[in-house]
C-alpha cells in the first residue's frame, strides 16, 4: 500500500528549466496588489477537476481532484502548479430526453 497523499500538492519551480516565474501567477498577483482578487485564489490557466472512483458503481462520497496548470513564462512549459483534493459527493442531474428531428426528416 502506499503513503497517504497530502493536499494541497504544490509544484513551486518549472520541471523544465527551475524558474519560479508563472504567466497566471504573476498576473494574479498583480490583482492580488490592486485588491481584486481574494489571498487564497490560484493563478491558473487551465482548472480541471476528476472523481476518482469506478464509473460502473453507485457512489455516496469518492475521493475527488482539482489540478491547476500555468505556463513558464521564462521557457513556455505548460505544467501543473497545485492539486487540491478530498471527498466529493456526486450530484446527479435528471436527464431530459427531447427527440430533435431535422427539418426536412420523414419518417419511412
Amino acid at each position: 500500500m502506499t503513503d497517504e497523499i497530502k493536499f494541497p500538492l504544490e509544484f513551486k519551480a518549472c520541471p523544465n528549466c527551475g524558474s519560479e516565474r508563472r504567466l497566471a501567477g504573476e498576473l494574479i498577483e498583480q490583482e492580488k496588489e490592486k485588491g481584486k482578487a481574494g489571498p487564497d485564489t490560484v493563478g491558473a490557466l487551465n482548472v480541471f477537476s476528476a472523481i476518482i472512483a469506478d464509473p460502473r458503481r453507485a457512489i455516496l462520497q469518492a475521493p475527488g481532484v482539482t489540478a491547476y496548470t500555468d505556463m513558464c513564462l521564462d521557457c513556455g512549459t505548460i505544467y501543473c502548479v497545485r492539486v487540491d483534493g478530498g471527498k466529493v459527493t456526486p450530484q446527479m442531474k435528471p436527464v431530459k430526453f427531447n427527440p430533435q428531428f431535422p427539418p426536412n426528416f420523414t419518417p419511412s
